[in-house]
């Protein structure tokens, strides 16, 4: 799997999640962190953002969404593209299938923005 290396994207954050309260608190906390970020509200929203072109360093994916699950978008996903940050309130042990599934990462829901901003610095975004 490729990902980007442009340097006018490495700071930007793409946020996928059918939580709007959880997408607005990782945007907002992004933004604080001096990242520009873009919501998505499912799936398809966020490879439509992929599709068009837009470039982003870093995408947080919710893992359990209706309609499009976070693996599901993992598998259509183009060959150029972000990192992935899986983002699920189970436990960790609970999203080994998808950690495994490529070189992805994993942020628990309800995380503070101490710890988005250290899983983002040891990402070197």
């Amino acid at each position: 799997m490729a990902r980007l290396a442009t340097d006018d994207s490495a700071r930007r954050v793409l946020v996928v999640d059918d939580d709007a309260d959880w997408r607005e608190f990782l945007r907002l906390s992004l933004e604080d962190l001096g990242y520009e970020a873009t919501e998505a509200a499912d799936g398809q929203e966020a490879l439509d953002t992929l599709k068009r072109g837009d470039r982003y360093g870093v995408m947080l994916l919710d893992l359990n969404m209706p309609g499009m699950s976070g693996l599901e978008v993992v598998e259509r996903l183009p060959r150029v593209h972000p990192r992935i940050v899986f983002l699920t309130s189970a436990a960790a042990q609970d999203v080994g299938n998808a950690l495994l599934s490529g070189p992805h990462y994993y942020l628990p829901k309800g995380a503070s923005r101490d710890q988005l901003s250290l899983l983002l610095q040891s990402l070197g975004e």
